[in-house]
């Protein structure tokens, strides 16, 4: 079976090798090294990091689907993966 990296947010397959084998992503349009989301996993864009830490810590226990933003440690991380 051949494993594929893919974005966190939107499953886009992404070139290069999942994210638990390790390695650097690329997205295949842009061409751009794809980062690391907080909780793990590429990314292929602002957008999907933010909605793929928003969608992890939903099912954490103490935060819950009500959640309408990532915690502050997900934000500084989004923050340093696209810049503000």
């Amino acid at each position: 079976m051949i494993e594929f990296a893919e974005c966190r947010g939107c499953r886009k397959k992404l070139d290069g090798k999942p994210y638990y084998m390790g390695g650097r992503v690329h997205d295949p349009v842009t061409r751009k090294e794809a980062p690391a989301n907080f909780y793990g996993g590429f990314v292929c864009s602002r957008s999907c990091d933010y909605r793929a830490s928003l969608d992890h810590e939903q099912t954490m226990p103490g935060h819950g689907s009500e959640q309408s933003r990532p915690g502050s440690f997900a934000m500084e991380r989004i923050k340093q993966n696209w810049g503000e």
